[in-house]
């Protein structure tokens, strides 16, 4: 009997060892795939919804697609070609201090399970002639911000013209 735990502990060691290795090859190697620790640590459940916006544009610029994806739906995240690899070139980013309820009636059904949705207003101007938008112009956009409850934090769950 006494193998027999010898053998179990063994083998749950081994599994311990090789579930935490693509963990540690991961961080030696210095990839991108975890957010700034900054940026995790800031995004509070009291942290207003424009500086969500202002932290996701700043994760843009830096094409830091991690950060931008820790403050956005994943359903956002996997949408948004501005977290994965597609670099617009923003300049001049000005974020609107205003937040602006915002009405889910005619919003598609992954919107509509959020009990708080907002909007808050940009403008930027985008360098990359291959993103839709009118190079080397100010571009209104905005962004909507979603949670559960007030112990949620904020993230972005859609954005569109502004």
């Amino acid at each position: 009997m006494r193998e027999q735990r010898r053998g179990v502990t063994g083998w749950r060691a081994a599994a311990v060892v090789v579930s935490t290795l693509p963990v540690a090859v991961l961080a030696a190697c210095g990839t991108s795939a975890t957010a700034q620790p900054e940026v995790r640590a800031q995004h509070t459940a009291s942290q207003a919804p424009a500086d969500v916006v202002r932290a996701y544009l700043d994760a843009v610029q830096r094409e830091d697609g991690a950060s931008a994806a820790e403050l956005s739906t994943p359903g956002f995240a996997a949408e948004d070609p501005w977290q994965n690899g597609e670099d617009p070139g923003l300049q001049d980013v000005d974020v609107s201090p205003d937040v602006v309820p915002y009405d889910t009636t005619w919003s598609p059904e992954e919107l509509k399970q959020f009990e708080q949705v907002v909007s808050v207003q940009t403008t930027f101007t985008v360098t990359d002639p291959d993103q839709g938008f009118p190079p080397g112009e100010p571009t209104s956009w905005g962004y909507l911000l979603a949670r559960r409850s007030d112990r949620e934090p904020w993230s972005i769950a859609g954005a569109g013209n502004g």
